[in-house]
Order: structure tokens, then C-alpha cells, then sequence
């Protein structure tokens, strides 16, 4: 099952997302992909990412940013936005993918539950970012573990 995490830049939390869900998914045939909704491809990873997730021992040092695409949407069983404008855009853009659309903490049970973007500010915005993902992508794991294949 591939999941699909989707934010603007695909440059910050996307990325830690995708990095961060296929370290740790308790089912190795669960995979985590990501795209941005207004990037060009190709950027290298935050430098500020970069150096979270070297410090959780991850590594984005190969991650390209790529925009989001129908076939992209397509591929992925699930398609989890960092923050609900971010869906009102993906559902704009897909409407035809409605039922596999939703935000992070939506779809994790924390129906209020925005990712913050820690772009262009300081390594504890970076922290705090990282930090919700874990707590966000525990509940997926959780969900997704109790979801009949």
C-alpha cells in the first residue's frame, strides 16, 4: 500500500514524513511517498530538514522534490495532506480521488491537527515539526495496523 504525504514545497514536511514513515512502518508493505502542490522538481531537502533527520539517524541527502501529478495521486492508496488547505487544494485538483484524501491528523484521529511549516525559520521550528510527525505517524501506524488489508 503506498501512502502518499503532500505539502506545498515538497522540501520540509513531506519529506521528514515520507523519510520517517518508511524508517519506522511496522509493515514493510506499506511504503511512503511525497510531493509538493507548488514546488519545482528536483530542489534538494531544507538543509534544516536535512539535519533533523541526520539526527533522528535518517538521511533526505537523496531526496528531489516533485510536484504532484494525477498518475502520482493515482498510485497511492491514501493521500495525506499536512494541513487542511492543502486537501481543499488536492480536492479541487482530484476530485475523482475524494475518498482517499484527507489530512495527517484527520485520517490519524486528531481532527484539528495542522503540520506546521517550519520553512525559512529557525532548527526548533525543524524540532517541533519532526516531533508532531512522530506523534501523527504512531496514530497512523496504529490505524493503518488496525485497517483490514
Amino acid at each position: 500500500m503506498q501512502i502518499l504525504f503532500v505539502c506545498m514545497g515538497n522540501t520540509c514536511r513531506s519529506p521528514m514524513a515520507e523519510v520517517m514513515f518508511n524508517t519506522h512502518t511496522p509493515n514493510r508493505e506499506w511504503e511512503a511517498v511525497s510531493a509538493g502542490l507548488a514546488n519545482w522538481d528536483g530542489l534538494m531537502a531544507s538543509p534544516l530538514a536535512i539535519d533533523e533527520m541526520e539526527a533522528r539517524g535518517m538521511s533526505l541527502d537523496q531526496h528531489r522534490s516533485r510536484q504532484i501529478t494525477a498518475s502520482i495521486v493515482d498510485s497511492a492508496a491514501l493521500v495525506l495532506a499536512m494541513t487542511s488547505q492543502h486537501k481543499q487544494q488536492l480536492l479541487q485538483q482530484y476530485p475523482e480521488s475524494a475518498e482517499k484524501i484527507f489530512t495527517l491528523g484527520e485520517y490519524a484521529g486528531m481532527i484539528n491537527e495542522e503540520v506546521q511549516d517550519p520553512f525559512g525559520q529557525d532548527a526548533e521550528s525543524y524540532l517541533a515539526t519532526a516531533n508532531q510527525l512522530v506523534k501523527l505517524l504512531q496514530k497512523l501506524f496504529d490505524k493503518l495496523d488496525d485497517k483490514p488489508e
